[in-house]
């Protein structure tokens, strides 16, 4: 994925990570970033990514504020929501589930509306 897969048009200290492809959500899982988009319900943006597992959803969004910040765990531990991972430190399974590319289905992006 390259390194400007998505804009980072306001950047801040919060956003350092922003150009990692992959990372580990504080549960343990690994996600790969699609880019970022424009919530038009309220102007702001969401990161787009997917699931490094099996999963029944092809892409999630999250906003960007919170994709990037900070979680406090159970125990009290706070703990970045998604820490950034480098491809070599992925797991072979995840690994195995890292696409280049994104197929969109047929019909989708011909119109807004």
């Amino acid at each position: 994925m390259p390194q400007d897969a998505f804009s980072n048009d306001q950047p801040g200290p919060d956003h350092a990570a922003d150009h990692h492809a992959f990372y580990r959500h504080f549960k343990g899982r690994y996600y790969q970033v699609v880019g970022e988009a424009l919530d038009t319900a309220t102007e702001g943006r969401v990161v787009v990514y997917r699931t490094l597992y099996p999963s029944g959803h092809a892409l999630f969004t999250r906003p960007r504020d919170e994709f990037h910040g900070w979680k406090i765990t159970d125990d009290g531990e706070r703990v970045r929501r998604f820490a950034p991972v480098d491809y070599a430190d992925l797991p072979d399974d995840a690994r195995a589930r890292v696409i280049t590319e994104l197929q969109l289905a047929a019909g989708q992006g011909d119109s807004a509306g």
